[in-house]
């Protein structure tokens, strides 16, 4: 019976560290992870030693741009949404309307075409949201086009402090299609471009619960020889934030409130040139810009639910006394 008795307590102590465990996180409300992205390029052009190119300067040239913006909430406020769009030498822009799901949606402030840096996490509710815009052409004398530079951009936001959920989205803008071209006389190209881009993550320092935050973007440029077997001949990968940073990501549990952020805090031009490319051979180009975000956590009990364990936990220790009393 005394064997019994002591299986029983160390049971019960098991129990009860388990308990006080999961009461602690009791406190849990307005805990949170956050995740966010912007990329928003201004002035792209494509130039030769003449300065920027104009249609006149091919001999070929077929240019095609997609996007698309798209976003998932699984779990506490959960929904979804997916839109695209594509469009070729028409001259209207590919403009995605701002998209945006989840109980979150109205405390984030996302209007059309904003493209907000987030000064601070939004604790209001879950939500994942998007949006994109383009307008304009790297060169001149594209019919529908106009002859201003290209002005991409786009933005992703996702966000959890309610129950459990996971929420993901990402936004690009998409130039892989088709941009072939053969140039009229052999010349470099230059591709250059103004940026303004940010990264965010942030996790609260009450988020005890398994929990993550990811954001990411991707930004690459290359021309391959259609002439030559496809070869790549050019690739131009820019270094956004000059420290080779092109993902934060945080996992819960964390001691403390930590929020990673990389800001190039305004537009930083960049540039790159090409080698000499040959008249007569058909090129193509492919731009690829893209913001991803990701954030997700466990299940968080509810108060109540908490409240009747704890109740629980004590009638299951009156009980243990009152047997052990009895069996002395």
């Amino acid at each position: 019976m005394k064997t019994h008795n002591k299986t029983l307590r160390r049971n019960l102590l098991a129990v009860a560290v388990t308990g006080t465990l999961v009461l602690a996180g009791a406190g849990q409300a307005h805990a949170y992870v956050m995740a966010g992205g912007v990329l928003n390029m201004t002035n792209f052009m494509i130039s030769g030693s003449g300065g920027q190119l104009d249609a006149s300067d091919f001999s070929v040239l077929t240019f095609v741009g997609t996007a698309d913006v798209n976003g998932s909430l699984t779990g506490s406020g959960g929904g979804a949404f997916a839109i695209d769009d594509s469009t070729t030498q028409t001259g209207v822009p590919i403009d995605i309307g701002a998209q945006c799901v989840g109980n979150g949606c109205l405390g984030l402030g996302l209007t059309e075409n904003t493209f907000p840096k987030l000064t601070a996490p939004p604790t209001t509710g879950n939500y994942a949201a998007g949006d994109q815009f383009e307008s304009g052409s790297p060169i001149t004398g594209l019919p529908g086009f106009g002859n201003d530079p290209a002005n991409i951009a786009n933005a992703s936001y996702v966000g959890v402090d309610i129950g459990s959920a996971d929420a993901s989205s990402n936004s690009n803008n998409n130039l892989n299609t088709s941009f072939i071209f053969s140039l009229a006389q052999d010349d470099g190209l230059t591709f250059s471009f103004d940026l303004d881009a940010f990264l965010q993550v942030a996790v609260s320092s009450n988020e005890v619960f398994p929990a993550f935050a990811t954001a990411a973007y991707s930004l690459s440029f290359s021309i391959t020889d259609l002439s030559n077997g496809g070869a790549t001949i050019w690739n131009f990968t820019p270094d956004v934030f000059g420290d080779g940073t092109n993902t934060l990501s945080l996992n819960a549990p964390l001691p403390m409130n930590i929020e990673l952020i990389r800001d190039t805090g305004g537009p930083i031009n960049f540039s790159s040139t090409t080698a000499p490319l040959l008249a007569g051979n058909l090129y193509q180009a492919s731009f690829r810009m893209t913001i991803e975000t990701d954030a997700g956590r466990a299940v968080v009990p509810e108060p109540a639910s908490l409240a009747l364990f704890g109740l629980g936990l004590l009638g299951l220790g009156a009980t243990m006394t009152a047997t052990r009393r009895r069996s002395i």
